[in-house]
């Protein structure tokens, strides 16, 4: 359990990336619920390609998201495909051991 733990209250769906197609195309998984901490903000971000973004949100959560899953917030249906985001920038967060114990994922 992180240590943030308690305070995930909320649900996110995550859908991986399971392929590109030779057309440049992203096949997903289905959708996964998991717990998280979720809050509107607005922060300047520098996105895994090195560009320079504004988030509109920031979510904790203690699974593992990559740059290049989609992210269905709180509140938003997964079954809709356009309702989710692409994360701007994903954070871990080490313990006193050294071990990640939860992320933080701007989106």
């Amino acid at each position: 359990m992180a240590l943030m733990g308690h305070t995930f209250r909320h649900v996110f769906h995550l859908a991986r990336l399971v392929r590109t197609t030779a057309r440049g195309d992203h096949e997903y998984s289905e959708p996964e619920p998991h717990p998280c901490r979720y809050q509107g903000t607005t922060k300047r971000v520098v996105t895994t390609d090195g560009d320079e973004r504004l988030a509109e949100a920031l979510m904790y959560c203690s699974v593992e998201v990559r740059p290049d899953d989609r992210v269905f917030p709180p509140g938003v249906d997964p079954a809709d495909e356009d309702a989710g985001k692409q994360p701007l920038h994903v954070v871990p967060q080490l313990d006193l051991g050294c071990n990640v114990d939860h992320y933080e994922v701007y989106l």
